[in-house]
């Protein structure tokens, strides 16, 4: 199903059209991700980490203060997990 039309620049840009960003919640600004999927090409915001994903992921499994070193070990698995490269 086509949502909308864009046209690619000469400088290699394109506009999204407002029905896209509405549809995906995009601001200016924020990041997004191109995945390649069945010959197909899909556009999905990059959701960015919260302190709620780390939360959520690590609810039931210590009482103690997590190290910067885990914080940055979870974030990474949060991102990978979300988009698999």
């Amino acid at each position: 199903m086509v949502i909308s039309e864009a046209k690619i620049t000469s400088k290699r840009q394109i506009t999204l059209p407002v029905k896209i960003l509405h549809r995906l919640k995009l601001h200016p600004g924020d990041p997004v991700v191109f995945e390649e999927k069945n010959g197909h090409i899909e556009l999905m915001s990059r959701s960015k980490f919260t302190i709620d994903d780390l939360i959520k992921k690590y609810k039931n499994v210590s009482k103690k203060r997590a190290t910067d070193e885990e914080i940055r070990k979870a974030r990474e698995e949060s991102w990978s997990s979300r988009f698999k490269k």
